[in-house]
Parts: structure tokens; sequence; C-alpha cells
């Protein structure tokens, strides 16, 4: 097996995955219910299993229970309590790639959302895509709500969604002769299509930034890592996808160290293409995966390594408990969130054709 050091983050993925992703780009919902060659989660919870997946563990509710608990900081109600162990499958052509269907709970998806985008996105010290080419108004954010002024080093729950989508907020261009600024419309709901947590990436040249890396937020570390031991998390990217985006074929291999990666799905339903290339013989496996909102994927060991891309979001697949994200849908979300019931009512719906991947690493060793 290769090691991470031996691979190049620019080499050019296989010809027969280019293909496979081109086709699921545009394959319609209908072609897809009747593809078997798609891997479905729904279905192998609902099956109890699969031929292409071998059962290597459970993880039982009552230490979930407790790792939910604790990244929620709240009392849980019987609807947060409402499910099972979950089952650990992993594939068997694609060694170390593992599926955990439904990990997260409703309500945990909730708050985990919440806390990336209102708190998270709110900070300075974590960097987005839009940062290329526009300034971030975080000082517009330092006076919000009845405690009068705030320090951006504040860590309440600051959020552009205090912001109605037609306020005069904006984001100006850097160069602005060659880009226009930004609504705060525009950000949120076309724009914004990444955020990092902690380490910082050069994505010009594929490494990590030396300078010193702003502290990965420690309850999504403590959440992670209750639920994959064997990872520290130390970064992390956001990815923000709405129907007709697609993120290409890719392979992570800047970190320093081989500790596998974790990927957790909230909102629409995704497909996740991931292969592998054997290297003697130069055939590719590769496997077409339907992930829906709470489901996790583990890459480790020759997995770790894996070509993967995302060919399509499916649009109108978000779950009702996060549909209407941000405006609060459960009295337990608005007592943590907003103060006012209403706080982001302007903004209702915005998850409903929204898809969002939290991508763990450890960085080294």
């Amino acid at each position: 097996m290769s090691t991470i050091s031996e691979l190049d983050p620019i080499q050019k993925p296989p010809q027969a995955l280019r293909a496979a992703h081109k086709f699921y780009q545009r394959v319609s919902q209908d072609a897809l219910a009747k593809d078997d060659n798609v891997l479905d989660l729904a279905k192998v919870q609902r099956n109890a299993g699969d031929p292409r997946l071998s059962l290597v563990m459970q993880l039982k509710r009552s230490n979930l229970a407790k790792v939910f608990t604790s990244f929620e900081n709240l009392p849980r109600n019987g609807e947060c309590e409402a499910f099972d162990d979950i089952k650990v499958y992993e594939h068997r052509e694609l060694s170390g790639l593992q599926f955990l269907p439904s990990l997260l709970p409703p309500c945990t998806q909730g708050i985990l959302l919440s806390r990336l985008l209102h708190r998270d996105l709110s900070s300075p010290r974590h960097k987005t895509n839009v940062h290329f080419h526009h300034r971030i108004p975080y000082d517009r954010l330092s006076s919000i709500g009845s405690g009068g002024e705030r320090s951006l080093a504040d860590t309440q729950a600051l959020s552009f969604f205090h912001f109605s989508p037609d306020s005069s907020f904006s984001f100006p261009a850097t160069d602005p002769e060659n880009h226009k600024s930004l609504t705060l419309s525009l950000f949120l709901n076309r724009k914004l299509r990444w955020m990092t947590l902690g380490g910082q990436y050069d994505w010009t040249n594929k490494v990590y930034l030396e300078e010193t890396q702003p502290d990965f937020p420690e309850d999504v570390a403590s959440l992670v890592q209750g639920l994959f031991p064997h990872i520290r998390p130390e970064a992390a990217i956001v990815n923000l996808y709405s129907p007709g985006d697609t993120l290409s074929i890719h392979r992570d291999v800047s970190e320093s160290c081989d500790v596998g990666l974790v990927s957790i799905s909230l909102g629409c339903d995704g497909l996740f293409l991931i292969g592998l290339e054997n290297s003697a013989t130069g055939e590719m496996k590769y496997s077409v995966v339907r992930l829906r909102s709470g489901d996790a994927v583990y890459m480790s060991g020759p997995s770790r390594f894996a070509w993967h891309s995302v060919p399509q979001i499916l649009a109108d697949t978000c779950p009702p408990w996060l549909s209407d994200w941000p405006a609060s849908s459960s009295p337990q979300e608005q007592t943590h969130f907003s103060p006012k019931s209403d706080q982001y009512e302007a903004w209702r719906g915005w998850m409903a054709d929204k898809r969002i991947n939290v991508n763990v690493r450890q960085m080294s060793d």
C-alpha cells in the first residue's frame, strides 16, 4: 500500500472515475432510484445489510447518547433519544471504507449545523472561499444583540442570519475592477462554498499553511472524537452545496499522517463516488453511494487514499427536521440558539435545498 508521502495531490484521476462522475452528474432521480449499482444506505438499513458490505461492529445507543448529550450541552427530550444502536458497515472491495447510516440523530444534526453556521462562520479565525476576492465585514457582527457591543473573540454565537436577506449588508470586493461586491443574500445562498476549521489550507499549492493555526472548535472535536476515537480532529472543511453543484474527483493526501478521514452529511442527499486503483494491475474498483442527512463515512486503511467526488446533489431531499433551518423548528432549538423564536424567520427554508458536508481529518502524527 502506498504511503501518503508518495501520492501526488495534483495527479489527474483515472479515466474510469471521470466517466462515472460525468454519468452520475447527469442521471435523473427516477433513473437513480432504479440503479442497482448505487449503494443506498437507507436501503441498507431497511434490508439489514447489502451483499457489497460487511457488518464490522455496532455502536451502543447508551454510549452514543453520552457523546451526543455532551456535545449538545442540553437536556435531551424523548424525540432526541429516539435512535437505535448504530451498525458500522465496511465495503468488501474497498478496504477500510466504512459507512455509519443515520449516525447523528435529528437533534444533534440541527445543533451541529447551528454551531457551524451561526458561530463558526461568523468568526474571522475560520476562512472561506469568499475571502479570496472579498472582505467579510465581521465588524458588523460585533454589535448584534441586546447586550450592545461585543468583541469578535466572544464565544457566544453571532450569526450572519441575524440580518434579513434584503439588508444593506455588503461584502466589498478587494479588487473592484475584476469582482463585484456581494449582497448578504448572494453570499449565503450561492457564493459561500466552503469554510475551513482549524488547520488552514493553501489551495493553490495543496499544502497546509505553516503559520500558527486557529484552534479547532472544541465541542465539534469532542463530538467527532467521541464517535471516532482513532482520530484527533485538527482540520476540517465544511462544504456547502446546492443542487447543480459538484465536487471534482480528488484525493486528500496533503496531511502528514495516514489517520482516517471522517465525513458527516447534513441536509439534502448527495451522491458520493469513491474508487481505488490496483497499482499492480491498474484495475479500478469504485462505488457510488447515496448519502443522507446524519450518515457518516470513515475512510481508513487503503481507502484513506481513495479518489472521491460528489457528482450530484439531489434536490428536494432535505429531511423535515432541517428543511426550515435556520428558523427554529423545536422549542429546544429556540431556547439554545434563538432568544426570540422568530429571530431567523426571514431565512426560513434556507436549508431546504442545501447539503452540508463536514470533512474532518488529523494533520500529523
